[in-house]
């Protein structure tokens, strides 16, 4: 069984001393708390995060904003541009899309590494990286990057990762590609890194219509048909529903799935010689599959989002809408529907309005700050660190502190064993869902092992050999949620070996795999 060790740690004071050397930049803007006193820094000072990233300020980078609906080709010419480059990156919200994009450049014989929270594909002579955005690479320079889905920089929970690779990535061409209710807010970060910019508009590709009636009765279901609904209850009821008639079978496609199964139900469905013919998905189609569908149908207009259930917003209802009609398959018009006719006017007036101005960007503290502020709260654990940081932290009207809740929750456990504050940090990077009792267990377990020896065997988190072919949507359940725990396993090293890459100090370290 393989298992991954640390065969040597920095020492507390070489920690120190780098991290004072890596927040020089951003300390050297503070401003001082007394005249006469000693000198202090505010280290919960966010108003200024362009300045956290020097090599990315020693470029006047030229930033092209590349923005249109779905399926109207921006992120094809973005991606040209990259293939044509002499180094680059890609960095996208799913390992879906990373994965397509080095399977694209490799098989364009462009060399391209894979980089995700999962796994880690190296290939020989590669000049270019495809990875997922928390895995984007800061302290490297590149001829070209590209930055896909923008608009996620919104995004409550994880839009400080695209606010971190827009100010942080040291390109000469930057590529953004997404939604143009991104492009004021992206000319506003931008103004005071001293970049060019430039937004090239895009129209669609190919007609999407919506239609006047809904669908009536699954009778009228027909071949390249996608039903969408949120929750994997009512994704295997419609399925039976539908399978029921007798007329076609049905590829299922949701975010709890793995990535390889979801491609391999996406491929099923693409493939006109399969039987599967129609899928019931939820909104994970919305980025990151290529699906050759004829018809979006909504079953339901509102979704649950963990906290409330709540209206699918305009965004959501267009990027999902959207994805009906790609060009070039065989339909080229997309058509979009519901099953209720109650729906019929949102769906006319949401794919006919522009999507809400973005007002904000996500931002998180980085570890170096973190570890700073923590100087001075010596008997504080990481969740109160955190706790008090994002209550003190002063932030420009752009910005918004990224909710950090599922965070504290996995820091919380943490700080109950005896591990170090940066090994807390990687660990809530990729934080476990705590409501899971199986992903909680695993997460603990892995935690305790790795406080213990700095060895964790996959063994430790399950038993092997006691996975089963499950028969009932709760079997299902606790297969994904393994599944999930396993990945979370990988992400934990993977995590580690990529943040002290970025710091620059694995030349410090000693990663073995151990058999």
């Amino acid at each position: 069984m393989a298992a991954v060790a640390v065969r040597r740690r920095l020492s507390p004071s070489t920690i120190s001393h780098t991290l004072f050397s890596n927040v020089r930049i951003y300390a050297s803007s503070r401003q001082f708390s007394s005249s006469t006193g000693p000198v202090k820094f505010d280290f919960t000072d966010m108003t200024r995060p362009h300045t956290w990233y020097p090599v990315a300020r020693r470029k006047k980078r030229n930033v092209i904003l590349h923005v249109g609906p779905t399926n109207s080709g921006k992120t094809y010419h973005a991606l040209k541009q990259l293939e044509l480059s002499s180094s680059g990156i890609y960095c996208g919200p799913l390992r879906l899309l990373a994965w397509e994009v080095a399977k694209r450049l490799n098989k364009a014989n462009v060399p391209c590494d894979l980089i995700t929270g999962q796994e880690k594909e190296v290939v020989d002579g590669a000049m270019h990286k495809a990875v997922t955005v928390e895995m984007a690479d800061v302290n490297s320079d590149y001829d070209c990057a590209v930055i896909d889905e923008i608009q996620m920089i919104g995004c409550r929970t994880r839009g400080f990762s695209f606010t971190r690779a827009l100010l942080g990535i040291a390109a000469n061409e930057l590529h953004l590609c997404g939604d143009p209710a991104a492009v004021p807010l992206i000319q506003e970060l931008l103004s005071v890194t001293g970049d060019n910019v430039q937004v090239q508009n895009y129209e669609r590709l190919s007609p999407l219509v919506a239609l006047k009636t809904p669908l009536g009765s699954f009778s009228n279901i027909r071949t390249g048909d996608c039903i969408v609904t949120f929750s994997r209850h009512k994704i295997y009821k419609l399925k039976k529903q539908i399978e029921n008639d007798g007329k076609h079978l049905c590829s299922v496609v949701y975010g709890s799935l793995p990535p390889e199964t979801r491609t391999r139900q996406a491929t099923r469905f693409n493939d006109e010689s399969s039987e599967f013919d129609v899928l019931v998905a939820s909104d994970a189609i919305g980025m990151g599959l290529n699906l050759n569908i004829s018809r979006i149908i909504f079953s339901e207009m509102e979704k649950f989002d963990g906290l409330e259930m709540r209206p699918l917003t305009v965004p959501e209802i267009k990027q999902i809408a959207g994805r009906a009609g790609r060009y070039g398959s065989k339909f080229p018009v997309g058509e979009v529907t519901c099953l209720d006719k109650k729906d019929l006017p949102l769906i006319h007036s949401s794919l006919n309005c522009p999507s809400p101005i973005l007002e904000s960007a996500g931002l998180f503290p980085t570890f170096d700050l973190l570890y700073m502020y923590s100087r001075s709260h010596i008997n504080c654990g990481l969740c109160q660190i955190l706790e008090q940081f994002v209550e003190n932290a002063k932030l420009s009207a752009n910005y918004f502190i990224a909710n950090c809740e599922e965070m504290m929750k996995v820091a919380a456990v943490l700080d109950e064993m005896p591990i170090s504050l940066h090994d807390k940090y990687l660990f809530c990077l990729s934080p476990a869902d705590m409501t899971d009792e199986i992903l909680s267990q695993g997460l603990t377990q892995f935690a305790h092992a790795y406080a213990k020896s700095r060895i964790v065997r996959l063994r430790e988190i399950f038993t092997p050999g006691t996975l089963k072919v499950p028969k009932t949507q709760a079997e299902l359940k606790e297969l994904e949620s393994i599944h999930k725990d396993s990945v979370e396993y990988l992400q934990r090293w993977i995590a580690q070996e990529h943040i002290w890459t970025q710091f620059g100090w694995l030349r410090n370290y000693e990663l073995a795999i151990l058999e």
